[in-house]
This record gives structure tokens, sequence and C-alpha cells, in this order.
């Protein structure tokens, strides 16, 4: 069960790399994050956050609200992270048109537009927003996804 110490109410961020990260990717990521993430804090107070790499295409961070919440500020200091770590390794965490899919057991990144060619496809789903969700519809079929 991914982050079994948090709850199923938690935030979660989910950002999609524009390609798969490679090992050096990931120590760079584990890096940054490992430094980031024990200083994360919201209006002084330190958030009971965490984060993980998902498939070599993701970075997901969560942030258990029921101990304190994310604010804007907060939210923002995370963004600006994955942006920098991004800008370092040539990575585009914030291109929201394509989506990853598994299908014939490959994964396979397609502009969401195109979504109807793969049915039989598996999605990770995009609009993953709280832990519950990561946890258990983290992949979908395809066919059955819906932005609204």
């Amino acid at each position: 069960m991914l982050f079994p110490e948090f709850s199923s109410t938690s935030k979660v961020w989910v950002y999609k790399a524009n390609r798969t990260l490679s090992a050096s990717d990931n120590q760079v990521i584990s890096d940054v994050l490992n430094e980031f993430v024990p200083q994360w804090a919201a209006h002084g107070t330190q958030l009971y956050g965490s984060w993980t790499i998902l498939e070599n295409w993701f970075v997901v961070l969560v942030v258990d609200e029921e101990k304190f919440s994310a604010s804007g500020c907060s939210i923002d200091s995370s963004v600006k992270v994955i942006k920098k770590v991004g800008s370092e390794l040539g990575i585009d965490f914030f291109n929201r048109m394509n989506v990853l899919i598994e299908e014939d057991n490959a994964l396979k990144e397609i502009h969401f537009a195109d979504l109807d060619n793969h049915p039989n496809a598996l999605l990770f789903n995009p609009i993953t927003t709280d832990l519950k969700s990561l946890r258990e519809n983290w992949k979908i079929p395809a066919k059955d996804f819906s932005f609204a």
C-alpha cells in the first residue's frame, strides 16, 4: 500500500514527466525531495508529507491534511521545487495534454484526445488528488475515463 502511515484523505499532487525517468533523474529528484519535504511548511508549521516516484514517470507528493493543511504558499513552494528540478533535468512535469497508458504490457504517452483509440488500455488517472484515489483508482480503464 502506498504511504501506509497516511490517512486516505491525504492530499496528493501527481506530476507526470514528459519522458521516462532514468536512474540518474531518480537520484537527482530523490536528493532534492529528501531535502525539501522535511522542511516543507505551511504558515511556519511543518507539514506531514512524503513523496515517491511511480513507474519511472510520476513524482508524487503527499500531505496528510488531518495533521495540518497545506496552504497556498506551501503548495506554491512545492510547485517551484518540481519546476526547478524539471528545468535542471530537461523534464516537463506540467504538460497536462499528454497522459500515460499501459497497453500490451508497455507504457505509452499519448495525447488525451487519443484515448478513444486505446479502449483496452489502462490509464494512469491524471486527476488523482487524494490518497484514496491514488491507492484504489490509480490505473483505470481508458474507456471509462472522463474529465467531468
